[in-house]
């Protein structure tokens, strides 16, 4: 396959090619014809001259027979040879002798108005112009020719120089069309060494744009807009990772939890087939919080509508509660929940609601020292309805509690219990509360343990339904 710089200086080389030829045509027809004009007017010129000697001779009543001024001009005329005239019956007036062979293929049946013919004349071309005029008198057909000798010689010369310089001109014109080429190629290959050092791993970085208004410029940026949508893409699939593996890490953990307890201790079947079933309903939610997740990525500039119903946000914490009930006794830490004695509705996506609780309760059992103690309870006050998770961790610097909802942004706590997470957790939560309308607040104060507050709206008599866009993300 040639390259794209082979292939310009190709083109570059048949354009010129054929621009060569059409100008040596062109230019070899105008000289052809301008060198024909020039003899015509040549043949022109002699017939006004003889009349005019003519006419003079009459004029000063000159008493030499006509044959006899013929024969004087013919003599002092440039090719007297090739001048003859002709009756309109076709006998010859000029010279008297017989009708010589030379003239014998000239026309003359059309000479009313000038005409020119190129016959050959004893051996080579000439012109030969036909014209009828009255000399002293006489009605006669007038033959006059020059030979065209001198005009082909200009043109064969003019042909072979055409010939001879058109391969120096070629060879001249593949050197400077790969010289363009490579000048015209120099851009886009800067453009690819810049682009080839650009790797998956660091897509912030951008080709040089060239200053010049032109394609090579409209590329650079083409290319620059590809690298942006690509670093978008890839920063959504790495959020994308992470928001799985936070989430799954969760059910995992709680499933392990259950497993073991169940394991170490001596149960009855019923408490086996609880455990089991606890470790079913964990599988199946978080299958379906990868599939949230997955509807979440696909949908459009990460937004998608969250369907709102009426939720009980009592049976909602108590069957949060329950879920993560045997991983926190696995850590030695009491689970305790606060429940008003009458329902408390809000409307609300259960499965994100619950998993916003179950971020709260498993960040609560990551920062909670052995022998803590944990509370979850659902308030009603005022116009306000929601969830406080209190514990008694590690609590949270005043200057991080500015920064704890922030993606990725893991505050510094030597007293964690667990590996180092992903800094998810929080953000996600806020992300659902601002989902739901909801405020997210945080009371805490290092080695006194933190309390989250999450305050819904009082829920409306008919459900809705509201946009909500994952830019907070998970």
């Amino acid at each position: 396959m040639l390259s794209i710089r082979a292939k310009l200086t190709l083109w570059y080389l048949l354009a010129t090619f054929t621009g060569m030829v059409v100008f040596g045509i062109v230019s070899y027809s105008v000289l052809h014809y301008a060198l024909l004009r020039e003899k015509q007017t040549h043949l022109v010129g002699r017939e006004e001259r003889l009349i005019h000697m003519l006419e003079e001779n009459h004029a000063q009543r000159v008493l030499t027979p006509l044959d006899e001024q013929l024969r004087d001009y013919a003599l002092v005329t440039h090719e007297g040879n090739m001048f003859q005239i002709r009756r309109l019956d076709g006998s010859q007036l000029f010279p008297p002798a017989s009708p010589d062979a030379d003239w014998s293929h000239v026309d003359g049946s059309s000479c009313r108005e000038r005409s020119f013919q190129v016959v050959p004349f004893r051996g080579a071309p000439a012109m030969v112009m036909c014209h009828e005029i009255a000399l002293s008198g006489i009605p006669v057909r007038l033959f006059q020719g020059g030979s065209l000798n001198e005009e082909l010689d200009i043109l064969r010369i003019y042909r072979n120089a055409l010939l001879f310089l058109l391969p120096g001109l070629l060879l001249l014109s593949s050197f400077l069309g790969y010289f363009l080429s490579r000048r015209a190629m120099g851009p886009v290959d800067r453009l690819r060494k810049a682009a080839l050092g650009i790797g998956v791993g660091d897509l912030s970085a951008r080709v040089p744009v060239p200053a010049v208004h032109d394609e090579v410029q409209q590329l650079a940026e083409a290319w620059n807009q590809l690298l942006g949508r690509l670093e978008e893409a890839v920063g959504r699939l790495s959020q994308f990772s992470a928001d799985v593996s936070h989430d799954l890490r969760t059910s995992i953990t709680i499933i392990l939890a259950t497993a073991q307890l169940a394991l170490t201790r001596d149960q009855s079947d019923q408490e086996h087939r609880g455990d089991l079933d606890r470790i079913v309903t964990e599988c199946r939610m978080a299958a379906t919080l990868l599939d949230a997740l997955l509807s979440l990525e696909q949908s459009k500039n990460f937004s998608h509508e969250v369907t709102l119903r009426r939720i009980d946000l009592c049976e909602l914490v108590l069957s949060g509660c329950r879920r993560v009930e045997d991983l926190a006794e696995t850590n030695g830490i009491l689970l305790d929940w606060d429940l008003p004695s009458e329902p408390v509705f809000i409307d609300g996506n259960e499965l994100l609601v619950s998993r916003l609780l179950g971020i709260l309760l498993d960040n609560a059992i990551k920062y909670t020292p052995e022998s803590g103690e944990i509370w979850a309870e659902v308030f009603s006050v005022d116009q306000e309805v929601g969830i406080i998770v209190r514990d008694t961790g590690s609590g949270i610097a005043e200057v991080a509690q500015e920064q704890i909802f922030e993606r990725f942004y893991q505050a510094d706590l030597r007293e964690r219990k667990t590996q180092a997470g992903h800094g998810l957790g929080l953000s996600i939560a806020r992300w659902i509360a601002d989902a739901h309308r909801a405020r997210i607040t945080l009371t805490s104060a290092p080695a006194e343990g933190s309390s989250f507050k999450i305050s819904f709206p009082m829920p409306l008599e008919a459900h809705s339904s509201l946009p909500a866009h994952a830019t907070a993300g998970a």
